[in-house]
């Protein structure tokens, strides 16, 4: 039997198809954040046409980016396609290296089912074996803060005990900001979410939800400010 190429195993996508590869790129945002960059996520288009790598998040090597359909993914995607025909579930998972041998990784690839049933990309999620220790932990680690500190104290299922920490903790702050006569009127609601920001309120369950509460703005906004804090974050650029 003539072994298939990369090319093959391409469709023509309908728009369907192309809202569910949307989704699947708004996932892998949303993993990456939950994760931590110990994860690469990639999300890949098998249509007619497309790059076939759509979405990278926490890139780690040059093997996850590519245009075209590489041959070495070609296994992959026969798997996914028997595990398919056999009734199973699309997804496989394996060890691998880099080129260098020195770059481990445990992957999953899981297959995007699209119209008609169809193979129409792959969400492969890679986790660095190798990946320096902080970085893992500091995806699990609740941040060093007084917040935080106060709730590993507090009993979990005392949702009253947990908020009134949260309430009294963005009280405090925004009463701090409002005070500082140094603080322009105009910038005292955003230095008030800085100074949650970097004491990783918004990382605690419902800070986000109280935050806006307390301040008498809606939730967006506070998304808003946090979006240009973490913006600055990345690029190196301070938060204030």
């Amino acid at each position: 039997m003539k072994k298939k190429k990369a090319e093959d195993y391409l469709v023509e996508l309908t728009d369907a198809d192309r809202q569910i590869l949307a989704s699947y790129c708004t996932l892998c945002d949303c993993l990456g954040a939950y994760l931590g960059s110990a994860y690469e996520i990639v999300v890949h288009s098998l249509g007619v046409g497309d790059n076939f790598t759509l979405k990278v998040v926490n890139n780690k090597s040059t093997r996850a980016v590519k245009v075209n359909v590489d041959t070495s993914f070609v296994l992959a995607i026969e798997q996914l396609h028997a595990r398919m025909v056999n009734g199973d579930l699309p997804v496989i998972v394996y060890f691998g290296s880099g080129k260098t041998g020195t770059d481990m990784y445990k992957s999953t690839t899981i297959g995007i089912i699209g119209s008609e049933n169809r193979l129409i990309g792959m969400l492969c999620i890679n986790f660095q074996l190798n990946a320096p220790f902080m970085d893992i932990i500091s995806s699990l680690a609740l941040p060093s803060n007084l917040v935080a500190g106060h709730l590993l104290l507090n009993n979990q299922n005392n949702n009253y005990g947990y908020e009134a920490t949260l309430y009294e903790t963005i009280q405090n702050t925004r009463d701090v900001v409002i005070n500082n006569p140094e603080i322009p009127q105009k910038f005292k609601r955003k230095e008030i979410i800085r100074r949650l920001y970097e004491a990783g309120v918004f990382e605690i369950k419902n800070g986000v939800a109280i935050c806006a509460e307390v301040l008498g703005v809606t939730i967006t906004t506070i998304y808003m400010h946090i979006r240009n804090l973490d913006e600055a974050k990345a690029s190196g650029g301070r938060t204030r």
